[in-house]
């Protein structure tokens, strides 16, 4: 939240849902005479939005002049708050605040549509019929319409690569859970296989940044990184226990 340079050491602690999900850290460095706060980038939407609202609280206490220690005890106050502890920078915090957890990886899984038979037959279908050509995309647009004026050039995609596009919305594996922005795009393992949470993440990525940035679906096709994200997830939910 803060953009100074910070000295350190740092005090900081972190901030707790009710249902014991990190929402961030509120951190003060006394030397260089700053507070801030860092939200952790892998939190669930509605712990999002609760961060939002500590960044907020934590701007406002700043504007009040104390010290950072006096600020950072009077937030420490506030439900939720846990110890204070203390470490050399706020790098420190960062690193904290960027940790994927376990839980992490659960939430976005356990919100996948598990019991729907369907829609990841198809999914298991519409990856497995891609062909070669199915994935090569092509490109409409870029013509000259008038003087000094051209068509943006567009990815073309076929019927096929379309229709797995939309078996991962249909499995759930386009979601909201996931805030793609805060993150980079994952990188296919040399392995080849994604783990199933990542896959997700990755799913949610490709998709949603296809709007914002066209041919991001071309790019993960070309790499490899489209047909991981549906085969991880097509073996996830194979393996799933059955009652």
């Amino acid at each position: 939240m803060h953009e100074s340079v910070t000295q350190g050491p740092v005090s900081f602690f972190a901030v707790t849902a009710d249902h014991g999900e990190v929402i961030g850290f509120v951190w003060a460095d006394e030397a260089a005479g700053t507070v801030g706060w860092i939200s952790r980038r892998a939190s669930s939407r509605g712990v999002y939005e609760a961060s939002l609202e500590w960044s907020r609280k934590v701007s406002e206490a700043e504007k009040l002049g104390h010290a950072p220690s006096a600020t950072l005890a009077e937030l420490n106050r506030e439900p939720g708050a846990g110890p204070v502890a203390s470490v050399p920078a706020v790098a420190s915090v960062e690193e904290l605040a960027s940790v994927v957890t376990e839980a992490d990886d659960r939430r976005l899984l356990d919100q996948l549509h598990h019991a729907d038979t369907a829609v990841w037959h198809e999914l298991a279908d519409a990856f497995s019929s891609l062909t070669d050509e199915d994935r090569r995309v092509g490109r409409g647009g870029g013509e000259k319409l008038a003087e000094g004026v051209y068509r943006v050039s567009y990815p073309i995609y076929s019927k096929a690569l379309r229709r797995a596009v939309a078996a991962l919305y249909g499995v759930g594996a386009v979601t909201p859970e996931h805030r793609w922005m805060d993150h980079p795009m994952p990188e296919l393992p040399s392995s080849g296989r994604m783990r199933p949470a990542d896959a997700v993440r990755a799913s949610t990525a490709i998709v949603r940044g296809e709007r914002f940035c066209e041919g991001t679906i071309a790019e993960a096709v070309k790499t490899g990184l489209f047909d991981a994200v549906g085969e991880s997830l097509r073996l996830w939910y194979t393996e799933l226990p059955r009652s």
